[in-house]
């Protein structure tokens, strides 16, 4: 069996693309109907499906528990790190224009990206900062290295505590805590990110136990019809909102389901295409790079073209665009976020998992 299931990166994709559409503020459709915060808890489902699907049968020993933390850490952290230098450069860069030319940004320099909040970034505990601060996204990379952690543990203990702890929890937190899915900031974060990884977890548990194929054309089809409908729902209706905790367990049906799809029915070959795929694969690179795209393209446009501003809802400085110019923005934020993520994705995150 290959444990690399590639249209699985697809969701990857789709869902850090969509991620950037919620910090991509100007008022566009992609900012209307494309932003989802809540594919984050995507991020967690697909990552208790793949980990569990990779993971569970060969962590037999502590040595190979310690290899597998030193490898999910390798992955993750010095991509983190080095956005959280750049960040920090910023914010000495935002101090030093104010001091020589009055300048402020929305952000005063380290206001919210203070010393403390540096130390908790450096350290990789940022989800138990008070507030957000230097690169935003970045909450959820420091819960998924608890969600490693907790599984390597658990599967390193006994195998079958995966089941038993996964099904328990999500009864749990379905019963007392569902009010904590999607909670970005403090331990709740991991609770709603453990309860989207366990039920990532069980489907994948049902796959290694249930495997068949949709040979056919009609069950391919409805698959691809219910996941349009999904879609629709998520972006536009968005009525599961009322019980937002159904979507991981959407999700996790979903990656099931993917598994045995036929590469060769024509929506397949669409959907899931090499450009798609490999957007998946530098997702975690477009996840973390987006932000600093958009920080630096406004203040380009800002100071240098000298593009008028106004002042928003917030009180904050922004663009003043038409509506054509704040699309052509948001699309030319994407064309560079990608482009940065593929120098950043074989540089950076290849260089250092590969070491």
């Amino acid at each position: 069996m290959n444990n690399h299931i590639k249209q699985l990166d697809v969701f990857r994709a789709l869902a850090a693309l969509s991620v950037c559409s919620v910090h991509f503020t100007y008022d566009t459709g992609f900012s209307k109907y494309f932003a989802q915060g809540l594919f984050v808890q995507l991020f967690f489902t697909l990552s208790g499906f793949v980990i569990c699907l990779n993971y569970l049968d060969k962590i037999d020993k502590f040595s190979i528990l310690k290899s597998f933390l030193i490898k999910r850490f390798k992955r993750l952290y010095p991509l983190h790190l080095f956005f959280l230098i750049i960040f920090v450069i910023i914010e000495f860069l935002k101090y030093l224009v104010f001091l020589e030319y009055g300048l402020e940004a929305n952000n005063k320099a380290f206001e919210k990206n203070n010393f403390e909040n540096f130390l908790l970034n450096l350290f990789f505990i940022q989800h138990f900062a008070q507030n957000y601060s230097f690169n935003t996204p970045s909450w959820s990379i420091s819960v998924e290295i608890m969600l490693y952690i907790s599984f390597g543990i658990l599967a390193f203990v006994n195998k079958r505590l995966i089941l038993l702890v996964c099904l328990l929890y999500v009864v749990i937190f379905l019963t007392f805590l569902n009010d904590l899915y999607g909670t970005t900031l403090s331990l709740n974060a991991f609770y709603s990110g453990f309860f989207s990884f366990s039920i990532g977890c069980l489907f994948c548990l049902i796959y290694k136990k249930k495997n068949f194929y949709f040979q056919k054309k009609l069950p391919n089809f409805i698959y691809f019809f219910l996941i349009t409908i999904f879609m629709i729902e998520m972006f536009y209706i968005r009525k599961l909102e009322s019980f937002p905790s159904f979507y991981s367990i959407v999700f996790g049906l979903i990656f099931y389901l993917s598994c045995f799809l036929n590469p060769n029915f024509i929506l397949y070959k669409v959907i899931f295409n090499k450009f798609f795929i490999y957007l998946g694969k530098i997702s975690y690179s477009i996840y973390l790079s987006h932000l600093l795209i958009f920080f630096l393209l406004n203040n380009i446009l800002r100071f240098i073209f000298k593009l008028p501003t106004n002042i928003n809802s917030a009180g904050d400085v922004v663009l003043d665009l038409t509506s054509l110019e704040a699309h052509s923005y948001t699309i030319i934020a994407y064309i560079v976020t990608i482009l940065i993520s593929h120098f950043t994705y074989n540089n950076i995150e290849m260089k250092f998992y590969k070491k």
